[in-house]
């Protein structure tokens, strides 16, 4: 036992010594540095000179590399204005991760609506279900600059990504021929196609929209070289498809009358989806076997909730409103009509669960 004891005490004493060597050395350290050098030694000011050359050398050279990626890919896409890069930068990274898989930038997702519409799976599988969503409500210009004046046309399009294909989902598009006054996105047209102007090209992403379970309303403001866009878009819980057609099932549209069709639901009713408006300078439009045009027909619908479909006819001495709620379901369709006086209107609605797997999968 004393042994013991002796041999513990003689590592104690040991593990003292080496504790102050290595303290003495660390002083040392402190004072001279690994080459004995004393830290108050003076600095050789040709040695810092040669040191920042060489430092704004690099620098400049690889101002010079990036310079010429960026010319490298302004070639790529001559017809874009580069003066708003994050726009192009996002197509930049979009094509290097995705266009292997989803083709190329400006695809149109193929993906429809009412994919599950008819399906009668009992149970779905487990895929197949209500799903959190977003509904694009409006797209509005709230600024413009760079000497841009009221009113202007512009054309070009608005579009939406999702993480199931990556391709567009068209939610405004117009051609150059086809411009629309004060309205959406994105080129400003001259009097020639060469003093075109990007009114707005932006890429921006919408996740992470709500940090609560319950539906809400979302306001962002994108501000870029010749503008800032006001985007007005709900995050919709829980929610599913309803897919809108109207058609006129008795009399017709009468002439005089600006017709509005919304769709909403009582979690944003005071923020009504738009499916068309004619305007009080154009008809509605119908087609010939008497459904009307809408511009617009897919909405997001709480599957809790309820569905309100609104028409809205304005004549110069009256206005005619009516409208019907619709209870949502898994599937299949819901009909109703709507009666303007001059004409009556039929209302199909056509239900669909959502799913993240693109076509193909059962």
């Amino acid at each position: 036992m004393e042994k013991e004891v002796e041999e513990e005490e003689e590592e104690e004493e040991e593990e003292e010594e080496e504790a102050e060597a290595s303290r003495k050395k660390g002083e040392r350290g402190l004072g001279e540095g690994e080459c004995g050098a004393p830290s108050s030694k003076k600095r050789d000011p040709e040695l810092e000179l040669r040191m920042k050359q060489k430092a704004a050398e690099w620098h400049s050279k690889a101002r010079e590399e990036t310079l010429k990626e960026i010319a490298k890919e302004m070639a790529k896409y001559p017809n874009e204005d580069w003066s708003d890069t994050p726009g192009v930068k996002a197509r930049e990274d979009w094509e290097y991760r995705w266009s292997a898989i989803f083709g190329p930038y400006d695809t149109i997702s193929p993906i429809p609506p009412m994919r599950y519409t008819h399906r009668k799976d009992d149970p779905m599988p487990r895929h197949i279900s209500v799903r959190h969503t977003l509904q694009i409500i409006s797209v509005k210009i709230k600024g413009i600059r760079g000497g841009l004046q009221w009113p202007i046309n512009v054309f070009g399009l608005i579009a939406a990504r999702d993480t199931i294909d990556r391709n567009r989902i068209m939610i405004f598009n117009r051609t150059r021929d086809n411009c629309q006054t004060i309205t959406k996105e994105l080129k400003v047209k001259g009097s020639v196609e060469s003093e075109d102007k990007d009114l707005s090209f932006l890429a921006v992403p919408l996740t992470g929209a709500s940090d609560r379970g319950e539906t809400r309303l979302v306001n962002r403001e994108y501000t870029s070289r010749l503008s800032t866009l006001e985007l007005t878009f709900g995050f919709v819980v829980e929610s599913l498809e309803a897919s809108i057609s109207v058609r006129i099932i008795d009399g017709s549209w009468q002439d005089g009358f600006r017709g509005a069709f919304t769709a909403h639901t009582p979690s944003l009713k005071d923020n009504k989806v738009l499916l068309l408006d004619s305007g009080y300078c154009e008809m509605v439009p119908v087609t010939a076997d008497r459904m009307i045009k809408l511009s617009r027909h897919v909405v997001s619908v709480e599957g809790e909730g309820d569905l309100t479909v609104s028409v809205l006819a304005l004549g110069t001495d009256n206005v005619i409103e009516d409208e019907k709620d619709f209870t949502p379901k898994e599937a299949g369709m819901s009909q109703s009509s709507l009666d303007v006086g001059f004409c009556k209107l039929e209302v199909t609605v056509n239900w669909s669960l959502l799913s993240l797997l693109p076509d193909g999968y059962t």
